[in-house]
């Protein structure tokens, strides 16, 4: 599809003019992949590229983030604003990048460690809400711990100016203010906390059952409901565009297939072509960026195990790779790979396969040089069989469930000598590349 490798191209050309080749991609928006965030020495720059996607769903601009930021410029836990730039279709955001900063899950540690951390961020919600600025997005991956053991908020584009009390309403209880109400307040994050999730959760559903037989929509309700819900095949389908059509109906696929987490009905990766966002889980460029930085697929044969939407096949195609083979458990999903190598133009061949079959797959997958295993083995009973399959191989690219450490003793004892950190995964997993050279 040459538009979308033309707009890889414009984002790797605005980078490299405007903060520089040693720019680090830190994290992308999964509502949109024209909203990112990179880091350069000791700044983090947020980059938008104004598209419908980017736009939509999100209170502010970056600019007026950075008003706002600039205001909280007293509060202790908020970074300092560096400067704003607005570019023709682009805008950036420059901010001090506070050390050793990451995002965490309070919600997950012990009772008591959870409590506190809560109170530390209820501190510094309250010194901003003080100051009539609601944050509105608390969500764990905007809050981190520095270096000095303190909490610290970050990441202010849904903020909004209100009175104290309704900035105070609205980020600890969820209650409306501005546009729109917080669906990340602090009570939301509090119904995880172990020792009182079962009564908060029970508490919390009992009321939204009530409400929602106090609420139950009259049919033109349910007609608005199910059109806003049609509104991303709708805006496809007005592009008169065949590629984007037929991965329109490839994601569509994908959100109903068991190849997507449980309970959900969303594709596993997020992709934005042509300013429109095909929905997903997680942002497939931001995986993609430290993959094609440190592989080179010019005349390989890739071997994708668990290929899911066979994304990777598909770029490592458009990379200059001989040969790609995607296999899944999943004929559905296997489907949607196949629409989306069609709508990108590539020739990505996909057969169905389960790993964990007595069947000898081993011997119909070979000659390859490069074999993917990214988040397959866990899912699979007998390891040993998988990695004695890939330690045949020159080439791996991994991630595991199991520690870091115990990823790189795997990848050695499977013969693998050169072993480079891809960096973590937006699952707190580290992706690495492994070769023999």
């Amino acid at each position: 599809m040459e538009r979308y490798s033309k707009e890889q191209e414009e984002w790797d050309r605005f980078i490299r003019d405007s903060i520089g080749q040693n720019a680090v991609l830190v994290s992308v928006s999964k509502f949109s992949s024209d909203c990112r965030v990179y880091r350069v020495n000791d700044s983090i720059f947020k980059i938008r590229r104004f598209t419908p996607s980017s736009m939509r769903g999100r209170n502010n601009s970056f600019e007026d983030e950075c008003l706002v930021m600039r205001q909280l410029s007293a509060v202790t836990g908020t970074p300092a604003v560096r400067g704003y730039k607005r570019m023709d279709r682009w805008e950036q955001l420059e901010l001090e990048l506070l050390p050793e900063l990451h995002g965490y899950d309070p919600t997950f540690g012990m009772p008591h460690e959870t409590f506190k951390d809560f109170w530390s961020v209820i501190a510094v919600t309250l010194q901003i809400n003080r100051l009539g600025c609601s944050h509105g997005d608390l969500h764990w991956r905007n809050v981190g711990r520095n270096v000095k053991g303190g909490i610290s908020v970050f990441d202010f584009d849904q903020a909004c100016l209100a009175s104290p009390w309704r900035c105070v309403m609205r980020d600890l209880f969820g209650f409306g203010t501005c546009e729109r109400r917080s669906e990340f307040s602090l009570f939301n994050r509090l119904r995880y906390v172990q020792g009182v999730g079962v009564l908060l959760r029970a508490m919390v559903r009992l009321t939204k059952d009530v409400l929602a037989f106090l609420s139950r929509p009259h049919s033109s309700s349910l007609q608005r409901s199910r059109f806003a819900k049609s509104t991303f095949m709708q805006r496809v389908m007005l592009q008169e565009d065949l590629a984007l059509k037929t991965l329109a109906e490839a994601w569509s696929i994908a959100a109903r297939s068991k190849a997507s987490a449980p309970d959900t009905d969303i594709a596993y990766y997020s992709i934005d072509i042509g300013g429109i966002n095909f929905p997903g889980e997680r942002p497939w460029i931001l995986r993609w960026e430290r993959i094609r930085k440190n592989l080179d697929f010019k005349g390989k044969r890739l071997l994708e195990l668990g290929c899911n939407m066979g994304l990777l096949s598909i770029h490592a195609k458009l990379s200059g790779a001989a040969f790609c083979l995607g296999v899944d458990t999943d004929k559905d999903i296997l489907l949607a790979a196949n629409l989306a190598s069609r709508a990108f133009g590539t020739n990505v061949e996909h057969r169905p396969v389960d790993l964990g079959d007595s069947f000898r797959w081993e011997e119909e997958l070979n000659g390859f040089d490069i074999v993917s295993a990214l988040s397959v083995l866990h899912w699979i009973e007998d390891k040993e069989r998988v990695w004695s399959f890939i330690s045949k191989h020159k080439e791996v690219l991994y991630e595991g469930h199991e520690s870091e450490q115990e990823a790189e003793d795997n990848l050695r004892k499977a013969g693998f000598i050169h072993i480079v950190p891809l960096g973590t995964t937006e699952r707190n997993r580290q992706m690495f590349y492994a070769s023999r050279m």
